[in-house]
């Protein structure tokens, strides 16, 4: 079942609050790399994860900010890593990876079977550098009227 447009759509990712402290350590660490747009490496083992054929043949997408996808915004559906680095944006505090541009085309539409399957990856592709079992990952939805004076 493609995505519906009548929402906006993020993934997000966190580690357990009472993960031991090397745990923290390298999840920050991994955070770095996904929302520095260093990621292209981090792509590469989610889509080694990916059981879906669609998802591992999935190119990088060449941003800024990394991510999933092709690079054609009019045809192409994409995925992003949230690219809001703490040193420029020092009210953003959460310690969660996200994902927070999935987007459809007319002609390409992400199913929520291939973003499940890329929430599987890369829990498992986080918990095996992580050491443990302790990172989940889940799809927001937030429906477009809410963003309005209407709603």
């Amino acid at each position: 079942m493609d995505i519906i447009e009548t929402h906006t759509h993020k993934m997000r990712y966190c580690i357990d609050q009472d993960a031991p402290e090397e745990y923290m350590k390298r999840w920050g660490d991994l955070k770095l790399k996904c929302e520095s747009g260093e990621n292209k490496s981090i792509v590469e083992m989610i889509k080694d994860n990916c059981k879906l054929k669609q998802n591992k043949e999935l190119p990088y997408l060449l941003r800024e900010e990394g991510g999933l996808g092709g690079n054609d915004n009019s045809i192409h559906k994409q995925m992003r890593f949230r690219n809001e680095p703490m040193m420029y944006y020092p009210h953003f505090k959460d310690n969660d990876i996200i994902l927070d541009e999935i987007l459809s085309t007319n002609t390409e539409k992400w199913t929520y079977e291939e973003l499940d399957d890329i929430i599987h990856a890369f829990t498992t592709m986080a918990n095996d550098i992580i050491g443990a079992s302790c990172i989940n990952g889940c799809i927001e939805l937030r429906n477009h009227e809410s963003y309005s004076d209407n709603y």
